[in-house]
C-alpha cells in the first residue's frame, strides 16, 4: 500500500485537528479545538519552532507527528521534542509510525539537531517498542508539569 510522509501547512489544519481529536480521545485527554488550532497555527506559522508531518495512505491522511524545538544546556543547545505521534488504529501495523519517526529524525539532522526527546505513556508498550527500535532509551526521571497560569 503506497504511503508518503509530507510536511503539513496551514491548509492541512482541519485534518490535523481531526487526528488530534482522535488521539486525545483515545488517551483520555481534554481537547479544546480552538486552543489546539491556535497552537497548531503558532507552530505552522513559525517553522523555527518545529514541524508537523502527515502520513498519507492512498492520499488519505491517516497519521501525524509533531516535533518542536527547545534549548538545553544538558544537550548542548537546541534539542527536539517529539510532541505527538499518532496513526489511526485502522492503519497501524503498516509502518506509518516508523515512517513518521524517520521523517522527524531526518528533519532534525537537516537542522543540525543532535538530540530528540519524547514522552510516552507507561502503558503504551507498542509505542515504546517502536521508539526503542529507533534507539530511544528510558530515563530514570519523572516528568513533571506545572501550568504557570494556575499557580498563585
Amino acid at each position: 500500500m503506497p504511503i508518503s510522509i509530507v510536511k503539513a501547512g496551514r491548509s492541512d489544519s482541519a485534518g490535523v485537528l481531526d487526528l488530534m481529536g482522535q488521539l486525545y480521545d483515545i488517551e483520555h485527554m481534554a481537547f479544546d479545538s480552538s486552543r489546539a488550532l491556535a497552537a497548531l497555527h503558532g507552530l505552522l506559522d513559525h517553522p523555527e519552532r518545529g514541524s508537523v508531518f502527515l502520513a498519507l495512505q492512498h492520499d488519505e491522511t491517516v497519521g501525524y507527528a509533531v516535533v518542536t524545538r527547545g534549548y538545553s544546556l544538558e544537550f548542548g543547545g537546541i534539542f527536539a521534542l517529539l510532541d505527538e505521534l499518532f496513526v489511526v488504529p485502522a492503519s497501524r501495523g503498516a509502518g506509518l509510525g516508523g515512517a513518521l519517526l524517520r521523517a522527524v529524525i531526518e528533519d532534525c539532522r537537516a537542522a543540525g539537531i543532535a538530540t530528540l526527546r519524547l514522552e510516552v505513556e507507561r502503558a503504551n508498550v507498542q509505542a515504546q517498542a517502536l521508539y526503542r527500535r529507533f534507539g530511544f532509551t528510558p530515563h530514570d526521571r519523572n516528568l513533571m508539569t506545572c501550568r504557570v497560569a494556575e499557580i498563585t
